[in-house]
């Protein structure tokens, strides 16, 4: 197995690019996904690879609020995501979430879309491919 490549020790990136990374900042980036690409950008001029997967689940035994509506609104204390840097999320960091934040997670779903809306899909089903 090849050797994990190294992290940078600095990113850098020209001052516009870190006011934009501030107003971001400032507003919560509600909109996630003109944060994701602008990161991406960040990313690529330092030659790192971000990985994100959502992660959701339901306790058993327990119904969800009545105003969740999937995809789109979801309890915040059943859903966590996952970023690593150069290296893909794995299994064992789902199960780590989940045993850090869930009690007696059923129904397991995975995306790694970044807007957390698309391509959700059962975690067994998203580590077997």
């Amino acid at each position: 197995m090849p050797a994990a490549p190294t992290l940078p020790a600095t990113i850098t990136m020209p001052l516009s690019s870190y006011s934009t990374l501030v107003a971001l900042a400032r507003v919560g980036a509600k909109d996630r996904v003109s944060l994701e690409e602008f990161l991406v950008t960040i990313e690529k001029a330092n030659n790192i690879t971000r990985y994100l997967l959502w992660v959701q689940w339901q306790e058993l035994d327990a119904p969800l609020p009545p105003h969740t509506s999937f995809p789109t609104v979801w309890p915040p204390n059943l859903r966590r995501i996952i970023e690593t840097i150069n290296a893909p999320v794995s299994q064992t960091d789902v199960n780590t979430v989940l045993a850090q934040y869930a009690t007696n997670p059923t129904n397991v779903m995975v995306t790694p879309d970044p807007a957390a809306i698309l391509g959700w899909t059962t975690v067994e089903a998203y580590f077997s491919r």
